[in-house]
């Protein structure tokens, strides 16, 4: 180490952080022999020394004294990986030791905002998505290990953050994705211990939450058939046998030592660079060290380790070798090996662009579909993105491949084709949403197929085939007939360009319903006004005095949604604006409780909100509005048993089914999926 050197204490900076930190009339002797060691002494390893010594005084439990001297780290290096440590340390006393969870939290994400490539930022979404993952916030939890995942796939923190995505999943029982999840873990692992174990839990979910037996059996059977060979999953690999023991199922063969022998090969590599890697900062995946394509690329394997493993040759950018790269990447891509495939397509795009030669689009196509399997799916994107750019029609080709696997009954694989291009055109969303649907129709799953079916709405209001396939499932399948016959209309009116003026309320109240529930807000406006305009025009004609109180409902309800949809848009001032106006004609409506409590709930006021709903149900309780929407929005907090209480209760309160039809209809789904 160098000798130190010093230099003359800045008076003022010292005086200026007391003043901040300290009382006037005290001062922290503590702090103080803090602030002098670090203004005097300003070489690296000091501060080094100090992060020891903060460790230290937090194990003796002196927290405040260890933030103390993070905190002066912080100031005094500010920019540098030794602050944004400190920022890590003092997030994690906060959390971890000093139950000041709201600090700790803050101070992960000003690390994220400040220094959002660094390492140290890898860490900080770790630890917030592990942070919400012991809440049981599974959904926060998912978006910060994704971030970890996808925005620095060469970190070895994010192979364990894949698998805490999987298993957030799980918890969540998003079942479906969390399996998914494990696949993408076994595909990027394909060596060793941490994928044997990933399809343990995958075939596990499958069996004991999907009843999914075959699929079981199908995973068990990989793990058996491509793990015997390598070392480190022997354990998981018996796990299986016996598994499939007990299923009745066939034990199948391994693999060829030929391919195992290329495993244990590149295996070998990693271990040593693992061995090598220098110590005492976050550790890089380990066969990254030695390469730079490796870690850009995301695979983790660079393309001399997979070449090596197959033989020695010599590395060219164009020619022979590089039409044996595309070769070889062919042959792993179609048997499966998506990490050591997508890192050859990688180099070979690479090498390509570099020489300022063509690329056939369907190269970048493969690496997308590489990335997706092992579950980068933000990279996936980028490159399809480029894969579009050369060669538009490449979506109908990727489309009409997702049909040929829907009219073949192969259902997951055409789901997942469908969604690698959602988004990536828009015009082929409503497309693209209604042909998940009729997947889902095929595979027995009446709830998800309504639901795809009404995103393709949500994107195109008058999209005909989606229109027409709601009403029928509503129809046929969910036994909703009153729902089925408003889309039926909708259709009628679409075909019939006679009567295509002759807009009712119920339809374009049931599309601004679509539109709000899946965040089309400015199109939701459009249907709630229109909504709102024809109940208005209706009122013009004389009519009896129960007509006119529904038409006066209804033109409450639906102005009382577009001002919710202008709030969700950003535009507050217009809500609230459109709600101060509609008082004016309807100061004592019970409606207008609602509204004000629906505004509360968008800005956060739960209080407000929730009072505000028991009043208008005090006022009128024989409408079902505030209930249904109060039950939603504990079923959105996860408050079911609350939801299912307001529901009963509302029943119990309107015996008249003709009252409580829609509320019913709801408590029934929510209490099915339960016991589900």
């Amino acid at each position: 180490m160098k000798p130190i050197r010093f230099k003359p204490l800045n008076v003022n900076w010292a005086s200026n952080v007391l003043r901040a930190t300290l009382p006037t009339s005290f001062l922290s002797v503590r702090v103080l022999s803090v602030l002098l060691f670090i203004g005097i002494t300003q070489p690296s390893c000091l501060v080094t020394n100090t992060h020891k010594l903060a460790e230290q005084r937090a194990q003796e439990g002196d927290y405040e004294g260890a933030i103390d001297m993070y905190q002066a780290v912080i100031r005094e290096k500010p920019e540098t990986s030794a602050a944004r440590r400190a920022q890590l340390a003092v997030g994690r006393l906060h959390i971890d030791k000093m139950n000041r969870p709201e600090s700790g939290v803050r101070k992960y994400r000003e690390l994220i905002a400040t220094a959002p490539d660094s390492e140290e930022t890898a860490e900080a979404y770790y630890r917030l998505g592990f942070y919400y993952f012991k809440l049981a916030d599974y959904v926060s939890a998912q978006k910060y290990f994704d971030s970890v995942v996808n925005q620095f796939p060469h970190l070895e923190r994010s192979h364990n953050a894949q698998l805490m995505l999987a298993k957030s999943h799980e918890n969540g029982q998003n079942f479906e994705k969390a399996i998914e999840v494990y696949g993408n873990v076994a595909n990027r692992h394909p060596e060793g211990k941490r994928a044997g174990q990933a399809l343990i839990n995958k075939a596990r979910i499958q069996r004991e939450f999907l009843n999914d037996k075959k699929e079981a059996e199908r995973t068990y059977q990989l793990l058996v058939k491509q793990y015997s060979r390598i070392e480190g999953a022997e354990e998981t690999v018996e796990e299986a046998k016996r598994e499939l023991q007990l299923m009745g199922a066939s034990i199948p063969e391994p693999d060829s030592l030929f391919t195992s022998q290329h495993d244990r090969r590149l295996q070998r590599q990693k271990e040593r660079r693992e061995r090598d890697h220098p110590r005492g900062r976050i550790e890089l995946s380990p066969a990254m060290a030695d390469s730079d394509v490796a870690v850009v690329s995301g695979f983790g394997v660079s393309v001399q380790e997979v070449m090596n493993a197959i033989g020695p040759t010599r590395l060219d950018s164009q020619g022979t070798y590089y039409d044996a790269m595309l070769m070889i990447a062919n042959a792993l891509f179609q048997s499966g090996n998506y990490r050591l495939a997508g890192a050859l397509y990688y180099q070979c795009t690479e090498f390509s662009e570099g020489a300022d030669s063509e690329v056939d689009p369907y190269h970048y196509l493969r690496l997308s579909v590489c990335y997706r399997k092992i579950g980068l799916h933000q990279r996936a994107r980028e490159v399809l993105k480029k894969a579009l750019k050369k060669d538009k029609s490449i979506l109908d080709s990727i489309i009409t491949s997702g049909t040929t696997q829907y009219i073949d009954g192969d259902y997951k694989k055409a789901i997942e084709t469908y969604n690698s291009v959602l988004g990536l055109s828009p015009t082929k969303v409503p497309e693209l949403y209604w042909r998940l649907g009729l997947v889902y129709k095929r595979m027995g799953e009446p709830e998800k197929e309504q639901e795809y079916f009404e995103r393709a709405i949500a994107a195109d209001t008058d999209y005909t085939d989606a229109l027409q396939s709601l009403a029928e499932v509503l129809h046929y399948r969910l036994n909703d007939t009153l729902s089925a016959e408003i889309f039926q209309d909708l259709v009628d009116l679409q075909s019939n360009k006679a009567i295509s003026d002759q807009r009712t309320y119920a339809g374009e109240k049931a599309l601004g319903d679509i539109c709000y529930r899946y965040g089309n807000y400015p199109r939701a406006k459009t249907k709630y006004e229109a909504a709102a305009r024809i109940a208005q025009r209706e009122k013009s004609v004389p009519t009896n005095e129960f007509k006119a109180r529904i038409l006066n409902d209804q033109r409450i309800y639906a102005t009382v949604h577009a001002a919710m949809a202008s709030y969700n848009s950003g535009m507050k001032n217009e809500a609230q604006a459109a709600m101060d106006a509609l008082a004016v004609e309807y100061p004592d409506h019970s409606l207008m409780l609602y509204g004000r409590g629906q505004l509360a709930l968008l800005s956060g006021d739960e209080a407000a909100g929730l009072a505000a709903f028991a009043a208008s149900m005090e006022k009128n309780p024989y409408s079902d509005t505030v209930p249904l929407a109060l039950g939603e929005y504990y079923l959105s907090q996860g408050f079911i048993d609350e939801a299912v209480g307001v529901w009963e209760e509302f029943i119990k309160v309107n015996p008249h089914r003709n009252r409580h039809y829609r509320v019913q209809q709801r408590l029934e789904m929510v209490k099915g999926r339960i016991t589900h």
